[in-house]
């Protein structure tokens, strides 16, 4: 057993994000406009309603509603729509968990914690990029839900024991597959063409010294997932409090004082987006 052969019956099942795939041929085309970004997105009913959800939800906090899809690209960004367009796709796509292993709606909360965490931290080192963080945090254990999906057996065994033994899911993984949701998430990253920074935050969400290309978005995606875990929101079926890399942590000169006032917007944000993780997105 490896990580490409679990990728590999995973995507017997499932598709990729075709319509990201579209969106980002288009946006990176010399001639692109927005209206034609705003036609691609249009052509997906569901896609459109929920986007359309997000840009009128606290996350961005627009004083009037946004009533198209067109108006949303306008405002937000064609880039950022395409990140926005990837994070429900992308949750949609993965749908459910084996309902024996782990609740979805508590595993997708807990995904949606870790991406407002992200988003927060890299607003506080004054990035404006906050789509991209969102989608880094969210996607951060997708690896995990391709092990659930095509080992449930093998993965309710895991779960059982490291709440039983308090031990880490993670150390569980390597010890029962001899690889972790973190390689499997890479496999699938670079089998589906999503983006390159995706893949090596991934791979590195929980190993942050190991990024080459985007060690700051892996130091912010690894803090924001220890946060995430701290204000117990949702649940990724990690029964421990990651351990957190120090020098990844320092890097991004977010002040110990602030971890507080952190934690709470955290809170707040995420309940105030928790129908993302509902029925209507994931198909539960």
């Amino acid at each position: 057993m490896n990580p490409e052969g679990l990728v590999q019956r995973f995507k017997a099942s499932a598709s990729p994000p075709i319509i990201y795939l579209r969106l980002n041929e288009e946006i990176n085309h010399p001639d692109t406009s927005l209206a034609r970004v705003g036609r691609i997105i249009s052509e997906d009913a569901s896609l459109t309603a929920r986007l359309l959800r997000l840009v009128n939800s606290p996350f961005y906090g627009f004083p009037h509603r946004i009533g198209s899809i067109h108006e949303a690209v306008f405002l937000v960004g064609s880039r950022q729509v395409r990140d926005l367009a990837l994070v429900t796709t992308l949750m949609a796509t993965f749908g459910t968990i084996p309902r024996d292993l782990i609740d979805t709606q508590s595993f997708w909360l807990h995904s949606l914690a870790c991406g407002t965490a992200s988003r927060l931290i890299a607003r506080s080192m004054g990035k404006q990029e906050g789509e991209r963080f969102f989608l880094l945090g969210v996607m951060h254990d997708i690896g995990r839900i391709v092990m659930f999906n095509t080992e449930p057996i093998m993965s309710e065994s895991i779960l059982r024991r490291a709440a039983a033994e308090n031990r880490s899911l993670t150390e569980l993984e390597h010890e029962v597959f001899g690889f972790t949701h973190t390689q499997v998430g890479r496999v699938l990253t670079e089998q589906w063409k999503l983006p390159v920074f995706l893949n090596e935050v991934v791979r590195c969400h929980h190993a942050p010294e190991r990024a080459v290309s985007f060690p700051e978005e892996a130091a912010i995606v690894h803090a924001a997932d220890i946060l995430a875990h701290a204000v117990q929101l949702g649940a990724s079926g990690e029964p421990l409090l990651p351990v957190l890399h120090r020098p990844s942590w320092e890097r991004l000169m977010v002040p110990v004082s602030s971890v507080e006032r952190l934690m709470r917007e955290i809170h707040t944000e995420t309940t105030a987006m928790a129908w993302l993780s509902s029925e209507e997105l994931t198909g539960a």
